[in-house]
């Protein structure tokens, strides 16, 4: 029987379908179709790269979720009426003056929603008898208010009043959402898991109790999900997975290839996808070919390269501050941005891998400060508490870094920072990153 043909591409390498390499992994992949099944609301979490997406579109079909990707400018009105609208609900707006608890801001969140309603008529234009009736599609104006969680339940359940044909509800990129509209959602969510409309949220952070640190009463409502961590065992399985699809060894060098990763399998997957590239591979070849050293060290070369152009710009980015006179205090006026970037290029490489506290910060940007004796400990952390809203006003997409506020510790969230951490130049890329004091 001849082996089957793929490209590359479909094999190996960050996608946004499913490639030929994926493998279902017992600890996510049976935990997550477990979760959707017993009721509660499903979290998705861990670094960019590592397989969220993946294990949604593995494990669920289209037909059977609305998803609605995130954004920063987003509301929980937002978030809802996209929900709506992909069920086919129609709106009519007017304003209205409700507040809400949770933050969410005075405006049109009153409507009228426009929902069609199957009647049965006792006789058609065509005078059929009552004993033939047939179906027909009224609408009907219902004044809801799209701020508050139940008014949503209620028309979801009209538009899907089987709780077999319910989707679930899809919220991509949560981390991109201001503080204020994840914490709306999460007391939101408590509402919606009542009433059983489930939501998968899909987030980048490796914290576990995100949402409850905003909702204590989700203890026990939500199912969390990590995806990470991968093991050594999971990525030769993935390689061998891809080498059978391509015809392609990568014995020689698999092991070295998998330290090079870093923990993360969205490195793993480009390194092979580049191996193969060096080695003239770009579909499933007819006899087998071995992946040598030098297509690894050029391939490593390659995603350093490519990494770099990203990365450098987002520390360049985070980094930038807006001046404040010298008579001005705060944690902008102590340059935390571009001395916590400074941290991070000259730093023990295995200290930022377990996270650095809060703690370590402190000391190690005393050492370089410019007012060592102003850095107090209570204005870094209002800092870090406000690090990814930091990183999302600078268009950093996704963020790096996130603080995690149980363990006191911050921690890279881009996966393949220490695969480029690791392999550039930090010096070059220090000297290159404008002192804000000095411009």
């Amino acid at each position: 029987m001849s082996q089957q043909n793929y490209d590359t591409t479909d094999v190996f390498g960050v996608k946004s379908k499913i490639i030929q390499s994926y493998i279902e992994r017992e600890r996510v992949d049976l935990a997550f179709q477990s979760a959707i099944e017993d009721g509660n609301q499903v979290i998705i979490y861990g670094s960019s790269k590592q397989g969220k997406t993946s294990l949604l579109l593995k494990n669920l079909d289209e037909s059977e979720y609305i998803k609605v990707e995130c954004a920063p400018p987003s509301t929980c009105i937002d978030i809802y009426k996209s929900i709506l609208r992909q069920l086919g609900v129609q709106f009519v707006e007017f304003e209205t003056t409700g507040t809400r608890s949770q933050g969410e801001v005075n405006g049109t969140a009153g409507v009228k929603i426009k929902i069609p309603v199957i009647a049965e008529i006792g006789f058609d234009a065509g005078g059929k008898s009552s004993d033939e009736k047939s179906a027909s599609e009224t609408i009907r104006n219902v004044e809801y208010n799209l701020a508050l969680a139940q008014d949503i339940t209620e028309i979801l359940k009209a538009q899907e009043p089987s709780k077999e044909k319910r989707k679930y509800l899809v919220l991509e990129n949560f981390h991109y959402l201001s503080q204020e509209t994840q914490k709306a959602l999460a007391y939101d969510l408590r509402v919606f898991q009542d009433q059983g409309i489930i939501f998968i949220i899909l987030g980048i952070w490796r914290e576990a109790n995100r949402l409850v640190q905003y909702n204590g009463d989700l203890v026990d409502r939500i199912t969390e999900i990590p995806v990470e961590p991968w093991t050594v065992d999971d990525f030769k399985k993935v390689i061998n997975k891809g080498s059978e699809a391509l015809n392609v060894d990568f014995s020689h060098v698999q092991d070295e290839l998998i330290s090079n990763s870093f923990d993360s399998i969205g490195v793993i997957q480009e390194i092979c996808k580049h191996c193969c590239f060096e080695a003239d591979v770009f579909s499933t070849s007819p006899k087998k070919i071995y992946i040598t050293h030098d297509n690894l060290e050029c391939a490593i070369k390659k995603k350093t390269d490519d990494y770099a152009t990203r990365h450098i710009r987002s520390f360049e980015s985070f980094a930038t501050i807006a001046r404040k006179k010298s008579n001005q205090s705060g944690e902008l006026s102590l340059a935390f941005p571009y001395y916590l970037i400074k941290v991070l290029l000259t730093a023990d490489f295995r200290n930022i891998e377990q996270g650095l506290s809060r703690a370590e910060l402190l000391d190690k940007i005393r050492e370089n400060h410019h007012r060592a004796e102003d850095v107090r400990s209570g204005d870094l952390g209002a800092f870090l508490h406000g690090i990814t809203q930091h990183q999302l006003s600078k268009q950093i997409q996704p963020p790096f870094v996130d603080y995690d506020r149980g363990a006191k510790k911050l921690k890279i969230i881009d996966s393949t920072l220490y695969f480029f951490l690791k392999n550039c130049d930090k010096e070059e890329i220090l000297d290159d990153i404008p002192n804000p004091l000095e411009t």
